[in-house]
């Protein structure tokens, strides 16, 4: 999904590629409104909060009783696409057969639709929705048989109808002309016709084969090792009548073109409301496909803060999970310990042990707030936010898109174009700033980046191991608790012992996060680390 709001790259990392996939619309509408997603920026704050009050009304009542939603989601997945056909009608192109039958079966599930809506509290503001096709229905169903299917009938044109009768008689004369004359031929040879009209003559009998041979009424039909098979050639009479009737087809598809194209015309009146029909379907299907996923991952309506001044930008969580790193210790038969966190503009420090969940409560933090962004509802206990114009995350990690650079290169050559963004409301992320060169220069590199953004209207959060950052007046210093709290005597004595080994470190880490005053010093929890591994 690039654009200005996300790359491509820091959607792959925080997870947002991962949730994008989880969203399953049904219906081709629905993947169509998915592909055309656009994130709430500033400004439009009054819109996604009504957004996000429709899906909570939606969750709510569908956790209570799923019948009706579940009853819709079929009925949306039953919609042909007629994306293609509306085009080509906007273009002037007459419509075939599939087409009428498409347009037919998408206005038939449409009143299946309308009638689950009824059951559910689903926003009212899309009249388009509740319409009547009546009109159109009609002209697809001059005779009113309530059938989904679709046939020419003869009712659209007096002519058609005209012709078709004098074909089908004409067919049925031809029939029983051909058939009294193979009863006729059948007696006179005294042989018996196959089903498939032909007279088989063993070639042993050679007189029966010269006998059929110069008969004028026959013809070999084929021959196999054994036998010669004849049939009867076609009187006058019949060809007279096949010309005729060829003749009568050629006028038929003539008459049904014409029936077509006026058809078409018809139908093309009613493109503009059709085409609001199918982006209302998709805009639906992709409503329930987030109400389907915020109740898988028990999640909640973000709270959407008005920004008090151009300056003022903050994000809050209670108790979030990132469903996929979630998803992957579920593999492992572990669990995501819920994290809770809230920044604000300027620059924020995050700090603790290796293994210690530093770069997920970064990820996480993108993520919710992308998600919130897209219109997802979040899994969080609680979540707030202000809206940002996007969302970038610098990494260390080498990056196979800046070839020939080093793993510091890659990182400079991004810092040059995120660091303009920080004086506008962005949720910029920095893991583990400069940590690929020199410790001291790495440093001092953090500490002029963290000092400078401390000042912007931008959300910086910095991951680092560099306690000097910590230090820094009007930073905010938040820590993962990771193993502070652990008894070290304790736990040396757990692993001295063979109890506990490397397996059992994530399960003895607390990925919970807390503030950290200022001026309490940065646990050395790095080199209790390296001890317990030996």
């Amino acid at each position: 999904m690039p654009n200005t709001f996300i790359d491509s790259n820091t959607a792959r990392l925080i997870g947002l590629d991962y949730v994008l996939a989880q969203l399953t619309p049904v219906s081709a509408y629905g993947l169509a409104a998915k592909q055309a997603m656009q994130p709430f920026l500033p400004g439009a704050e009054t819109s996604l909060t009504i957004l996000f009050a429709q899906q909570a009304e939606l969750l709510a009542a569908c956790q209570v009783d799923d019948t009706h939603l579940a009853a819709l989601r079929h009925q949306l997945a039953q919609l042909p696409d007629w994306r293609n056909a509306l085009a080509r009608l906007e273009a002037g192109v007459t419509l075939s057969d599939v087409d009428f039958l498409g347009l037919k079966q998408l206005l038939y599930w449409h009143v299946a639709i309308k009638n689950s809506m009824r059951q559910l509290p689903l926003p009212n503001d899309v009249p388009v929705l509740d319409a009547s096709f009546d009109s159109l229905m009609q002209l697809l169903d001059p005779d009113k048989t309530g059938s989904p299917s679709f046939y020419l009938a003869d009712s659209y044109s007096p002519h058609l109808a005209s012709l078709r009768c004098r074909m089908r008689q004409l067919r049925q004369t031809l029939h029983r002309y051909a058939s009294e004359q193979d009863q006729a031929l059948a007696a006179q040879l005294g042989l018996r016709q196959l089903p498939t009209g032909e007279f088989r003559a063993p070639k042993a009998e050679a007189a029966l084969c010269q006998s059929l041979a110069e008969h004028s009424a026959l013809t070999v039909s084929r021959t196999t090792y054994t036998d010669i098979y004849y049939e009867r050639q076609p009187s006058r009479q019949e060809l007279s009548w096949t010309e005729e009737l060829a003749a009568l087809q050629a006028e038929s598809k003539a008459a049904e073109a014409e029936v077509r194209a006026q058809l078409s015309a018809q139908i093309s009146q009613h493109s503009y409301v059709l085409s609001a029909l199918l982006q209302a379907l998709g805009r639906l299907d992709l409503l329930l496909a987030k109400v389907r996923l915020a109740s898988r991952w028990h999640c909640t309506s973000p709270q959407i803060l008005a920004r008090e001044t151009s300056t003022s930008a903050s994000v809050c969580f209670v108790e979030a999970c990132h469903p996929q790193v979630a998803a992957e210790l579920a593999q492992r038969a572990a669990g995501f310990q819920p994290i809770s966190w809230q920044v604000a503009s300027g620059s924020t420090v995050l700090t603790g042990a290796n293994m210690g969940g530093k770069t997920v409560a970064l990820r996480l933090i993108g993520l919710l707030t992308a998600m919130a962004q897209y219109g997802l509802m979040v899994p969080a206990k609680n979540y707030s936010l202000t809206l940002f114009r996007g969302i970038r995350l610098v990494t260390s990690s080498y990056s196979a898109a800046t070839p020939g650079l080093s793993r510091f290169g890659s990182e400079v050559k991004a810092l040059r174009h995120i660091l303009p963004l920080t004086k506008q409301p962005f949720l910029l992320l920095y893991d583990e700033l400069a940590s690929g060169t020199n410790p001291v220069e790495g440093s001092a590199l953090a500490q002029a980046i963290v000092e400078y953004t401390a000042e912007q209207p931008s959300v910086n959060i910095f991951a680092t191991h560099y306690a000097e950052l910590t230090h820094l007046t009007g930073v905010a210093h938040w820590q993962a608790i990771g193993l502070s709290q652990a008894d070290p005597e304790q736990l040396a004595q757990a692993f001295a012992s063979g109890r506990a080994s490397l397996a059992d470190l994530p399960e003895l880490m607390d990925y919970r996060l807390q503030p950290v005053p200022p001026g309490q010093a940065l646990p050395q929890e790095a080199l209790g680390v390296a001890r317990l591994l030996g």
